[in-house]
């Protein structure tokens, strides 16, 4: 959950006890109890394996950058523009701790430039 949740969001892990979520209607997702065996074709050598340790922030980039590049996702950059004081910094910061992106502040890139 760590790798998944650093590489594609924020970072944030939040744990919650089975009997608090009891009546969410996703809670049943949490009841899954999969045994899943390895297929015998994944066990011959010449299989590659991604993920050989289990997902880890590594493998996980690895995974993602492989499902956006086959599906043709690439990554979206927003500009906030207006007028002084419209609240630009404001939203721009909500929005990259909602989505767990970079915030770029121009004057940040100008004073890295220098």
């Amino acid at each position: 959950m760590r790798a998944i949740s650093g590489t594609l969001g924020s970072g944030a892990i939040k744990s919650v006890e089975l009997k608090d979520v009891m009546h969410e209607e996703w809670v049943e997702l949490l009841m899954l109890d999969l045994k899943i065996q390895t297929s015998p074709e994944f066990l011959s050598k010449a299989a590659e394996w991604h993920c050989p340790t289990g997902i880890t922030q590594h493998s996980m980039k690895v995974l993602n950058d492989e499902f956006n590049t086959y599906r043709g996702l690439f990554p979206l950059k927003v500009f906030i523009g207006g007028p002084p004081v419209s609240g630009k910094t404001h939203f721009a910061t909500k929005l990259a701790q909602g989505y767990g992106i970079p915030h770029l502040l121009i004057s940040d890139l100008i004073q890295e430039a220098v």
